[in-house]
Parts: C-alpha cells; structure tokens; sequence
C-alpha cells in the first residue's frame, strides 16, 4: 500500500510538472519563433553563443549542488540541517564569485567583440546558477515540486513578456535580450531566497564544519557533475565545432534546429527529475519491474511526441525561409528526442539510484570520444553540418545503449528484448521525415505509431490506472 502511494504521489508530481512545462514549452515556442525573426541571422548566432555557453556554467560548481542532490535524497525538507546548509552555502557562494570574476579575466582574450560581450554576460550567470542550483536541487529531492515547477517558469514569462515588448519596437540587438535573461534570473532567484530563507539566513555553524559540509558535498557530487558534463558534451561537441569553424549564420541555423528539440528535451528532463526521488522512495528489489515499465510507456510517449517534426516542418518551410536549409539534418537531430528522453528518463535516474556515478561518467566520456571521432574527422573532410548531426546522433545512440545493457545487467533483465524494436522504430522515424512528399512521411509515420500504441494497449491502461 505503501509502494502505491509513493508511486501515486511521484505521478502527480510528474503530472505537475507536466503542467507547468507544458506552459514552459509553450513558451519556449513563443519565443523560438519570435527572436529568429527579430534578431535576424547574425544577431540570432551571437544570442545563441550566449546560451551555448551558459549551458556549461553548471561545471563552476564543481559538484556541490550534485552532493546534495544524491546526499540528502531521502530527506523531507523540514528534516534537513538548515544550519550545515547556511554556513556551507555562504562559502560556495564566495568561490563562486571568485571563479566569475576569474573566467571574466579570461575572456578579454577573445578577439570577437560581440562574442566577449556574450561571454561575459554567461560568466556573470556564474554565481547566479550556483545559488539557483541549490535551491532547485533542494527543492526537487524534498518533493517541493509545485514550487520547484514554479520557478522554472517563472524567468521564461518574464523574458518572453520583455521580447514581445522588444519585437514590437523592432529591437534587432541580442546583447538586449541578454541582459533580459540575466536580470529575469536574478529576480527569480531573489524570489526563491525569499521562499528558502530559513535554508539561507539564520545562525549557521563554525567555519571548520561549514567547509566540511561544501568538501563533502563536493567529493560525493563531483563524479555526478563531471558525468553530466560529459553528457552534455556529446551532444554539444558538435555545436562548439561549428562554432569555432563555421560564420555565425551558420551556427545560428544549426543551434535553430537544436532548439527545436531542446524545448522538448527540457520539458522531457523536467519529468525525469521527478523520477529519481520517486524510486528512491521505493523498495530496491522492485527497481527492476519498474525499470522494465517505466522503459515501455516512454518509448511510446517519446515516439508519439515525435510526430511534432511535420507540423514544425510546414511552419518553418513558409514562415522562416531563411533557415530551410536545416532540413537537410533537422531529422537526424529531431530523431535525438528518443535518445535523449531515455537518457533522461530512465538510464540517468538509476545510474544516480544505483548510486553508479562512475560507471555513468565512463559512459558519458565514452559517448565525448565516439562523438569526437566521429565528428572531427568527418567535418575536416566534407565540411558539412549535416555529418557533424550525424556524429552527434551516432554518438548518443552508442552511448544510451550500452549505458542501457550496463544498468540491465546489474537489475538481471533481459537486456536485448527492446534494444532492436526500438532502433527499428527511430529508422523508420527517419525514413519517413526524409520522404519528399510530406503527407506520405506524416500518415506513414502516423500509421506505425497507431500500430505501436495498439499492440501496446496493456502497457497504456496500465499506466493509466497508475493515475487514478
């Protein structure tokens, strides 16, 4: 009984985060397509090495949020001890500000101008990610998912409601939209200050046992950290590739395509976060079962969400002409989806409940060297982008699956029974993406889902009495 409340409350909170990503991917929508057209090309590429570098400013904290996360898993939030927390947290914060105004330093050497500006308003976001970090992280492993769901939206409202107001006085600068991310964070985080106090502001402890706290916070989480690193990497080496090599315009219409899936994927993690606390929460011996039920309604969710690739085609091919040049790999990147929703979804929370950080960080740098082997090669010779998609969708691929044989292995599940249809199914994804005649590769596509769904019925209603 007790299993099937832990359950029952993990869904609701999945069904609340849900909710709120949904107003999030929404959002996303709104201002994917507002800011290529306002910012035009070149502009669009210089907002986009801002984000490409903001996504990394997550490695400055060198683990830390990353120990709380797995160390204080099982905690409700009135258990924890708030007083280690707030001395330990002030010390955090120092470090870094120090790396900040380091990186800072560092950046003068880049010799693009509109670049450093990027950069160093991504260096700026140092400190603020940090301290939102660890408030989110504390938030998501006491189960504080409504307002865990709130503040994850919030910066996007205030952002989007500012480059509406841009687009209407046809702003065309990016370093305005910038600083409009920036401050929506700091207000955001002021907010979340306010609602963690008693986390943050209060007698804490002595200094000795305060860098106690932060070294152990770090030494647990850094192996976390740097495997999530080297997740993100397999994807992004790509970007940084382009980034370096290729104009600005082309980088801009590949980090385009990119974002297309990105909202998606963000909306995809948000639920896998939800994930690991509920399992944690669970019997051991059953991790198993649920790997095994967990894996079956994903895999049809994720390749139902898929069938976004048709309409977001129509909408780009009339709309945005200037990036129609991304359907030659945008199916290569859009098929990324399913591997990364497992990714999220599944393999990542039990290589964190398996506590197999280790064996999640090989895996990553795995995925790092395969990409980069695959890529660099390929680029230098046909310098094309659509080889550097491909690299990275190999890439990932190789990577899920031999993190998926891994994680079966040590709960002894048959570790092939899926593997195949579900390559099988991301093939077909993609072969009916690149039919010419899109109405053939929207219903052919249609038609193997509602095959799929049908001859998964049981795993659908099983599901859905897990609701109700």
């Amino acid at each position: 009984m007790m299993e099937n409340e832990v359950i029952k409350s993990g869904l609701k909170n999945s069904i609340i985060v849900v909710i709120t990503q949904s107003v999030s991917l929404v959002l996303g929508i709104l201002k994917i397509l507002i800011l290529p057209i306002m910012l035009g090309t070149t502009n669009f590429g210089y907002w986009q090495v801002y984000l490409l570098y903001i996504s990394y400013v997550g490695v400055f904290t060198l683990g830390f949020n990353d120990g709380i996360y797995l160390r204080y898993g099982k905690y409700n939030y009135q258990d924890l001890p708030k007083k280690v927390f707030r001395s330990s947290i002030r010390v955090f914060i120092s470090i870094q500000i120090c790396i900040m105004l380091i990186v800072s330093l560092l950046i003068l050497l880049e010799p693009d101008i509109e670049k450093q500006k990027a950069l160093l308003w991504a260096s700026i976001n140092i400190p603020i990610t940090g301290l939102s970090g660890v408030l989110i992280y504390i938030l998501q492993v006491t189960n504080q998912i409504k307002k865990y769901s709130i503040y994850t939206i919030l910066d996007k409202i205030i952002v989007l409601l500012i480059i509406i107001l841009l687009f209407i006085f046809k702003t065309d600068q990016y370093i305005l939209v910038v600083i409009v991310d920036t401050f929506s964070k700091v207000i955001v985080l002021a907010i979340m200050c306010y609602s963690c106090k008693d986390i943050l502001y209060g007698k804490g402890i002595n200094i000795k046992t305060a860098y106690k706290e932060l070294f152990e916070n770090i030494s647990v989480g850094i192996k976390l950290m740097l495997a999530n690193l080297a997740g993100m990497l397999v994807l992004g080496f790509g970007r940084f590739i382009i980034e370096r090599f290729e104009n600005v315009e082309v980088y801009g219409t590949y980090s385009f395509a990119l974002s297309t899936i990105n909202l998606l994927l963000v909306f995809i993690s948000a639920v896998g976060l939800v994930i690991y606390p509920t399992l944690n929460r669970l019997e051991e011996k059953r991790y198993s079962k649920y790997f095994v039920e967990l894996n079956n309604i994903m895999v049809i969710i994720v390749f139902g969400l898929l069938i976004f690739y048709f309409p977001l085609y129509v909408f780009i091919s009339r709309v945005m002409n200037e990036y129609v040049q991304i359907f030659e790999y945008l199916p290569i990147i859009f098929a990324i989806i399913f591997i990364q929703s497992k990714m999220q979804i599944l393999i990542n929370p039990y290589y964190k409940l398996l506590r197999q950080e280790k064996a999640m960080l090989r895996a990553n740098i795995v995925g790092v060297i395969i990409a980069i082997l695959i890529i660099v090669p390929s680029y230098l010779i046909n310098k094309s982008v659509l080889m550097v998609a491909i690299g990275t969708f190999l890439a990932m691929g190789i990577r899920l699956y031999l993190s998926e044989i891994y994680l079966k292995k040590i709960l002894s599940i048959n570790y092939k029974s899926n593997i195949i249809v579900e390559i099988f199914g991301i093939i077909i994804f993609i072969f009916f993406a690149y039919q010419s005649n899109l109405l053939i590769g929207f219903f052919g596509y249609l038609i193997v889902f509602c095959i799929c769904l049908i001859r998964n019925i049981k795993t659908v209603n099983q599901f859905i009495r897990y609701l109700f």
